[in-house]
């Protein structure tokens, strides 16, 4: 199966883990955010980040989704199959992290609520660290009632109130140069090429999501299978003493909404920061709990 997949990130490594085709990224690494996040506001040596000998570091700088070519700055590719998974640029995001960091007094939103997630796990974290931490957003609501208000519950719990006038905002995530957001069909397809992961216009930028979106990329490719791809949000958030695991489908019209509180969820957070880079960002073990 001649097949190009651009970027190494959760979308573009599992839809590799399956068809084991090309693969080319600007770096050729797996970078694992969520425990990068954690090493940058715990200042632990913990490792986030390997090396792949399987990908190909090349920068692309021209593509062309409708015929399917692409040239980076070492080659010129003609797949029969282009998979574009290059994720987006967080750059902004970590800079803004580390600014905030600094700060004592903290109130912290989103520019975008689809990644409101990301400001309420910073919340936790920087309470943990013992700064006065105030949060603005909808506590996921477009998740379901349920979901909202047991995060309300528990960031009341742990003293972080809410505000109205937040100063500290982490914004949106940029599509990666010299891509842009896509908006797909039912196959996460974008003229004849799959989009994949962070790429995908109104997709929540979630890497247990983009996971999902590589599989069914890969499993299409091989099966030729035409039903839908189903999205389902799925992610932990750390309170610093247990783990809220969270599965809805309710964004996309959807009728499942779960929330499960426990020290062991917490415990699972962690494993899986260090058991993804170990499988070279093979994931889906947070589907099935």
């Amino acid at each position: 199966m001649d097949t190009l997949i651009v970027g190494s990130g959760y979308a573009g490594l599992n839809a590799y883990h399956l068809i084991k085709s090309t693969l080319i990224s600007d770096k050729p690494e797996f970078i694992f955010y969520t425990a990068a996040t954690k090493n940058l506001i715990f200042g632990r040596n913990l490792r986030y980040s390997k090396r792949l000998t399987f990908v190909k570091g090349e920068k692309v700088t021209d593509f062309d989704l409708k015929s399917k070519w692409v040239k980076t700055d070492k080659n010129d590719y003609n797949p029969e199959n282009l998979i574009i998974a290059a994720g987006c640029d967080k750059t902004e995001i970590i800079n803004a992290i580390m600014r905030i960091k600094e700060k004592s007094k903290i109130s912290i939103s989103s520019e975008d609520p689809l990644i409101d997630y990301l400001a309420i796990q910073l919340a936790f974290y920087f309470k943990k660290l013992g700064k006065e931490v105030k949060y603005h957003g909808s506590f996921l609501s477009y998740l379901g009632e349920n979901i909202s208000k047991t995060l309300m519950e528990y960031m009341d719990k742990y003293g972080i109130k809410y505000t109205e006038k937040p100063e500290d905002i982490i914004p949106s995530c940029k599509p990666s140069y010299p891509f842009e957001f896509y908006k797909v069909d039912q196959n996460l397809k974008y003229q004849n090429s799959f989009i994949l992961g962070d790429l995908i216009e109104g997709f929540p930028k979630l890497g247990e999501l983009a996971m999902r979106t590589g599989i069914y990329a890969a499993n299409y490719l091989k099966n030729k299978k035409t039903s839908p791809f189903k999205p389902i949000f799925i992610i932990i958030i750390d309170t610093g003493k247990e783990g809220i695991h969270i599965r809805s489908n309710k964004l996309w019209g959807g009728n499942i909404e779960s929330v499960k509180i426990s020290k062991i969820r917490k415990v699972m957070k962690g494993f899986i920061e260090r058991y993804y880079l170990i499988r070279n960002g093979k994931m889906g073990i947070l589907y099935y709990l």
